[in-house]
């Protein structure tokens, strides 16, 4: 079958045996404090990351089955922080080219990897810019240590104007928008036809950091051979020194052990934000937990074995993401959540205190999520009941070079 490939320029592509002092074969491998700056050193395809970790592959090609709840990143030249590839374990796996400083495994269960910003703060308190230098602006973390880049203004206006509709269109044109300075988060728009001409356009991504507005090209579904003429205009900057994106940088923080992101240690509770200058900006962090435990409150009488829980709420971020700031790229899908599932210990036809196995900690949840009972016959069950805590566990991933 064909698996997908990423890669990026920087250093040659495609040593074999780039990986071979550091991770040869066979038999499974921690990669402690020490092995993440200087190279994993024992014999190993089986890389462990423990919650918060990351791991820079070096220059290379590899064939990587990134485990159920770590990710697969790659680092946005444009946004300058790192995009997740993989975060389930039904995508399979990947092959791989690494220049040595764009690929990266990381675990990052119980941190938080963005904000949705709900307030913008009032006009003008900040500079326009990127990071806490060029703002004015300092972002701090009630806890983990985690480390923030804030960009302020260069929102693109909402609203764009068609300024020719072009023609003969026989499907819809997709719609490119030229980056912001990096480190800025990039707009995006959506163009729908009718009768042959473009006839409404949405921006989804208002975007930030821009000094300018962004400039926009139409280009032609690759099915539509006559379509032509199609002119979208983007309107004036709005924002002007508010927030309008907030992010964990991408750069390692030195302040923990090598292999910590700059997303902090892992935590068992959502983070909170501090701005200085505080004006009215407020923002709700974007988590990341799993499923660590649970405790039984009701024990049940007569449950089949095989019967499981699920959890199926927490992993929607709450919050209103306040107008004219950078979303949805930058805050609501930054994750891709999934559903936990753990089998409960059962005897005698009641569920146990012990032998409680988490078949999968979920992922993404932003609070312990509440949890179902269902029996094996497939029924919702309101007789046992079970509450769950949240965080991040270590994690195992495959990585083979080539």
């Amino acid at each position: 079958m064909a698996l997908p490939r990423i890669g990026g320029g920087g250093f040659p592509l495609n040593l074999n045996g780039a990986f071979a002092s550091q991770l040869p074969l066979p038999g499974p491998q921690t990669a402690s404090a020490a092995q993440f700056t200087a190279g994993i050193a024992n014999a190993s395809n089986i890389l462990s990351l423990p919650a918060g970790g990351v791991y820079l592959l070096p220059a290379g090609t590899f064939y990587i089955e990134p485990g159920p709840v770590t990710s697969l990143q790659f680092l946005d030249p444009v946004s300058n922080f790192w995009r997740t590839i993989n975060s389930t374990p039904l995508a399979g796996g990947f092959n791989v080219d690494a220049d040595g400083g764009n690929v990266r495994l990381a675990n990052l269960t119980g941190c938080p990897i963005g904000a949705l910003i709900t307030n913008a703060g009032s006009a003008g308190v900040y500079t326009n810019g990127i990071g806490s230098t060029a703002t004015g602006l300092t972002v701090t973390p009630s806890a983990g240590g985690s480390v923030w880049v804030p960009v302020v203004g260069g929102t693109n206006n909402s609203t764009v104007t068609i300024t020719a509709a072009g023609s003969n269109y026989s499907f819809n044109p997709a719609l490119v928008c030229s980056p912001p300075p990096q480190g800025g988060i990039q707009m995006t728009a959506t163009a729908v036809v009718t009768a042959g001409s473009i006839s409404t356009v949405t921006v989804v991504n208002q975007g930030a950091g821009y000094t300018a507005a962004a400039t926009i090209t139409v280009i032609n579904d690759y099915r539509d051979t006559t379509g032509s003429g199609g002119v979208i205009t983007a309107g004036a900057l709005v924002s002007s020194g508010q927030l309008t994106a907030l992010y964990p940088s991408a750069a390692t923080n030195a302040t923990f052990v090598a292999g910590v992101g700059a997303h902090g240690l892992p935590q068992t509770a959502a983070i909170t934000f501090t701005f200085a200058p505080a004006s009215t900006t407020s923002a709700v962090a974007v988590m990341n937990f799993c499923v660590t435990g649970i405790a039984i409150t009701a024990f049940g009488s007569t449950v089949a074995v095989g019967s499981m829980f699920v959890g199926m709420a927490g992993a929607i971020v709450a919050g209103t993401r306040a107008s004219n700031v950078a979303g949805p790229i930058a805050d609501i899908t930054l994750t891709q959540p999934r559903p936990a599932w753990i089998q409960p210990g059962i005897g005698t036809g009641s569920v146990t205190v012990t032998g409680t196995v988490i078949v999968d900690p979920g992922f993404g949840f932003q609070s312990a999520p509440s949890l179902g009972f269902i029996s094996s016959g497939g029924t919702l069950s309101t007789s046992v009941a079970a509450t769950a805590s949240v965080g991040g566990q270590t994690d195992y991933s495959w990585v083979q070079p080539f």
